[in-house]
């Protein structure tokens, strides 16, 4: 199901107003998002509203996918109220059941990201390759770049695309499953890396030692929340350290305490309060710094 963004962004307008609440007020965010709290509590917020009409967009997605597989739907509605309705009778069960035959399904597959096209910050195309290709694959990439007039970036200008090219060749593979959960007035959203019988999985990747114990907390704290909403008791986290080719793993029960905290701070972020200033470092190349009034107090 493909919607244009205007048609979105009707529909969460109109599923604001059916939960009573203001267009502007935020209330589908990600995990990931909201685990951000420990990187910056501030671009936590600004990015889930950045982020928003993309988490709602999954929220309406799934609901309607999953309500077609499990045969609670043919159709869809003309209706837009009953097409925001579909999905209310899925329950977690539900979720474990679509969970156990995805992993079915996916158990013998193997995914690899080899480049990706991208823009750099200003505005020209650019080709991401994967770090792990061989030679060979990657000369191919490179002429074509070059044939095209697209210049070759190096990873680490992109941590995220680093992170999901290494997630393919590093990472352990676990079946998932992406689901949304109601808290305080907001849908959160998640798809952990993994999720196991006994435990979630979170991987991450980081440039350097140095980096590793500011990006750990965010690891861990995602992991907590994808646990204490997918009723997981334990946490395994793994971080790729890049510049040593080391991996760290952490595994330990999940912390369902810290979960709900982050949860009640970043709501209080979200309403207003100043947060505990991050280190100046962080603000530097932060995409929000120009509108954040903690970078402005640094």
């Amino acid at each position: 199901m493909e919607m244009k963004r205007e048609k979105l962004e009707h529909l969460l307008s109109l599923e604001k107003e059916r939960r009573g609440v203001n267009r502007e007020k935020l209330v589908f965010v990600g995990m990931h998002n909201v685990a951000q709290y420990y990187w910056c509590a501030m671009q936590a917020v600004f990015k889930s509203r950045e982020n928003e009409l993309e988490f709602f967009a999954a929220y309406l997605y799934d609901r309607i996918r999953y309500s077609e597989y499990l045969g609670l739907i043919d159709r869809l509605p003309e209706s837009e109220e009953t097409l925001l309705d579909i999905g209310n009778g899925i329950t977690f069960s539900d979720v474990e059941k679509l969970l156990k035959e995805s992993a079915e399904r996916t158990k013998h597959l193997s995914f690899t990201f080899n480049a990706r096209i991208t823009t750099d910050e200003h505005g020209k195309r650019v080709m991401v390759i994967n770090p792990d290709l061989s030679p060979k694959l990657r000369q191919r990439y490179e002429i074509d770049a070059k044939a095209r007039g697209i210049r070759i970036a190096n990873p680490e200008e992109f941590p995220q695309l680093r992170g999901e090219f290494l997630q393919t060749t590093r990472a352990e593979q676990y079946p998932t499953i992406r689901w949304n959960f109601a808290w305080e007035g907001y849908v959160v959203v998640g798809v952990p890396e993994g999720i196991t019988d006994r435990f979630v999985y979170e991987f991450k990747t980081t440039g350097s030692r140095f980096l590793l114990h500011f990006v750990k907390p965010v690891a861990l704290t995602q992991a907590d929340l994808y646990g204490y909403f997918f009723r997981r008791e334990r946490k395994r986290v793994q971080i790729y350290i890049v510049e040593e080719g080391t991996t760290e793993t952490w595994e330990d029960e999940v912390n369902k305490t810290k979960a709900i905290k982050v949860l009640g701070n970043f709501k209080r972020v979200d309403g207003g309060w100043a947060p505990p200033l991050p280190k100046a470092w962080k603000c530097k190349r932060c995409e929000f710094k120009r509108v954040c009034k903690l970078a402005k107090a640094i």
